[in-house]
């Protein structure tokens, strides 16, 4: 337990930091540039339909009660950031809402958002992971027009800040779940309704460095929920990630731009 001690504690100091720079800095209120906007995942209705700006296709759905736990989730996330200094903004409100993935990343642009986070649980433990956005993740599939088309993610700067805060987010779930949670990569191959390739949709057409958040349950998750003690482990985790990553951002704070730091 030493190497867990070890890790809770520096974390602990580095949030306190993040703290202490965005309450000086008086964000709250603020449109300024310390605003996370929080992606409680799927949608409220099943929807089927194309981006405008890429073509890409754009299919969610309502996924029982994967859809409450992560509206609980990031309600809760949203509180302790903001108690922290920072700016929080939902892109999706509530279970029933019906908001379009190019909604959603349009909502988090438009507030300036420092990062986006999707809030999506998962069945079997093992399923627990962080998911940055990558140059080259593509997805591949048959267009409005019956063509087959590749979306390909481009954008070197805004990937290298999705990876920075994808192991800040790695790093503090791990310690929050008391299990490794990797930064990996996601294969939407085979399966039915969906373009295949390795980047969720959301990320792929966001221009906000986005990180895409999974929790998995070894009893339930996705559709069949997840527990309280899951719940509270996984806010904890996604707050303290999100804390960190945005106390050490340089469009955050003199923290992330102090080379001492």
């Amino acid at each position: 337990m030493t190497f867990w001690r070890i890790s809770a504690g520096a974390l602990a100091a580095l949030v306190a930091v993040g703290s202490a720079t965005a309450e000086a800095a008086d964000l709250p209120g603020s449109s300024g540039p310390c605003t996370v906007a929080l992606d409680p995942g799927h949608n409220g209705v099943p929807t089927n339909i194309f981006d405008p700006e890429t073509g890409i296709l754009m299919a969610d759905y309502p996924n029982g009660q994967e859809d409450a736990d992560a509206l609980d989730v990031a309600r809760a996330v949203r509180d302790r950031v903001e108690g922290a200094g920072f700016r929080v903004v939902l892109v999706k409100e509530a279970v029933d809402d019906n908001v379009t993935y190019r909604e959603r990343v349009d909502r988090a642009a438009a507030v300036g958002a420092v990062v986006g986070v999707s809030i999506h649980t998962t069945p079997g433990a093992d399923g627990s992971a962080v998911y940055p956005q990558r140059v080259g993740g593509s997805r591949t599939g048959e267009g409005a027009d019956g063509e087959m088309r590749t979306v390909t993610f481009r954008d070197a700067a805004t990937a290298a800040e999705s990876q920075r805060l994808s192991t800040v987010m790695a790093g503090a779930r791990s310690i929050a779940e008391l299990r490794g949670v990797p930064v990996g990569d996601l294969s939407f191959d085979g399966r039915p309704g969906l373009w295949g390739g390795n980047l969720p949709v959301i990320s792929l057409i966001a221009d906000t460095p986005w990180v895409y958040s999974e929790f998995g349950s070894a009893n339930g998750g996705g559709a069949h929920g997840i527990s309280a003690a899951e719940k509270r482990r996984y806010i904890d985790g996604l707050s303290a990630g999100i804390i960190a990553g945005l106390a050490t951002s340089p469009r955050c704070s003199p923290v992330g731009s102090v080379s001492s730091l």
